[in-house]
């Protein structure tokens, strides 16, 4: 039995055409199946370059993602860091300008003057060695308040003072 091959060509605007294709041989199995295995090794790297290409697309991508972040993460630091100086050089105008007005301040108030003028006045009385006033941290609730003019009476909270240290430390 012989094979007929016939190609058809179809033309909208024309007639249609009919050709009659001389048949191909046979081809032997083996030559079948290493004709296979190159059209298998031909289309295989086509496949692997369409599989590695969005990999590559996507790396790409993720590559230029990263060099804009630390790109922008950069110009934040050296935002960050103008800022920073600026401050620091702004501390330290305060600072001499703080300075500056302490000195005048000291200068303005002399407080050996006005100690003179208050006490010339009556308003304030230099404290003689014998007002004292004390607090007694032992106990937590009390604090004995001792002023008095008279010396007997001075004499006598001074020995109960003593008295009470010597109770307290035996």
């Amino acid at each position: 039995m012989t094979e007929q091959v016939y190609q058809v060509d179809l033309h909208p605007e024309g007639p249609a055409s009919v050709e009659e294709v001389p048949p191909k041989a046979p081809e032997a199995p083996q030559e079948q199946r290493a004709s296979r295995r190159k059209k298998a090794v031909q289309e295989e790297p086509a496949k692997r370059q369409l599989l590695i290409a969005p990999g590559l697309a996507v790396l790409g991508l993720i590559t230029v993602v990263v060099v804009i972040m630390t790109l922008m993460s950069y110009a934040q630091l050296v935002m960050v860091n103008d800022e920073v100086f600026d401050a620091r050089s702004e501390l330290r105008s305060l600072q001499t300008e703080e300075s500056k007005l302490m000195a005048q301040y000291e200068l303005a108030y002399d407080l050996q003057e006005i100690e003179n003028q208050m006490l010339s006045s009556g308003q304030m009385v230099k404290i003689q060695s014998w007002q004292t006033y004390t607090l007694e941290l032992a106990e937590p609730d009390s604090v004995e308040y001792y002023q008095s003019n008279k010396l007997s009476e001075k004499i006598k909270a001074l020995a109960s003072g003593l008295m009470d240290s010597l109770r307290e430390y035996f």
